[in-house]
């Protein structure tokens, strides 16, 4: 099972928080989980740190929070 660090999701929130509009996390079997709600941020962020296959996937509604959310997985695949 693929987990990730504490540093990696500490800077995943903190790229989330940089976004202004809804920032989606989509799991392999189309679950849309929004990464702004408290209600489902939990939810999604146990998804995302047991992805053992990396198959979900991350959509936002604007290109500034795309920007922001490129830099962090340009960041993660550097390491």
């Amino acid at each position: 099972m693929k987990t990730r660090t504490e540093n990696d999701v500490r800077t995943f929130n903190e790229a989330i928080d940089k976004c202004k509009r809804p920032v989606w996390l989509v799991s392999s079997n189309g679950t849309f989980y929004n990464m702004k709600s408290a209600a489902e941020h939990d939810t999604a962020m146990a998804k995302w740190v047991n992805d053992a296959n990396d198959e979900m996937e991350i959509f936002t509604n604007s290109l500034e929070d795309e920007a922001v959310m490129m830099g962090f997985w340009k960041q993660l695949h550097a390491a």
